[in-house]
């Protein structure tokens, strides 16, 4: 009970950030590209390990994140593969170190997949819950699935 409680009150502070100023408000800082091998969803819980690698837009060095995506909710059925694109921003005047990104980001999602299939999420968190992550392509996923609910993405420096 304490964990969805927890769960709730990031997604709600979540969507606060995101909602409380204008798109003049934030800068873009570059990419986030990840990829994973898919997994079997569980009816109320799944988890999803990640690779992904950060590319900055002001053209400085990559960093490369391992990670995981848990959803809490209804995720039923198996995927294969995905790979998914975001935009990485944050509050104009941001102080970004190295490996910035780290840390939990929070969001509600919802994805489908017969075959081919996609989904879309915007989800806020990292190093101080400055960044917020914006699709920049549908979720291109593999596999049969249906999953709604609140999503907990963590990313740590190097790969697993």
């Amino acid at each position: 009970m304490f964990k969805q409680t927890m769960i709730a009150a990031a997604v709600v502070s979540a969507a606060a950030w995101a909602g409380s100023a204008t798109a003049a408000d934030y800068m873009s800082l570059g990419r986030l590209v990840c990829g994973s091998d898919g997994g079997q969803g569980l009816i109320v819980t799944s988890e999803k390990n990640l690779i992904c690698t950060y590319t900055p837009a002001s053209g400085g060095p990559k960093a490369v994140y391992a990670g995981k995506i848990e959803k809490f909710g209804i995720d039923i059925g198996q995927t294969g593969k995905s790979v998914m694109i975001w935009q990485v921003l944050a509050k104009t005047g941001t102080n970004v170190p190295d490996f910035a990104l780290a840390g939990e980001y929070y969001g509600i999602g919802a994805d489908a997949s017969l075959g081919a299939g996609g989904g879309a999420k915007v989800i806020a968190g990292g190093t101080n819950k400055a960044f917020m992550l914006q699709p920049l392509n549908l979720q291109a996923q593999e596999g049969l699935n249906l999953a709604v609910g609140v999503e907990k993405m963590t990313l740590v420096p190097g790969e697993i």
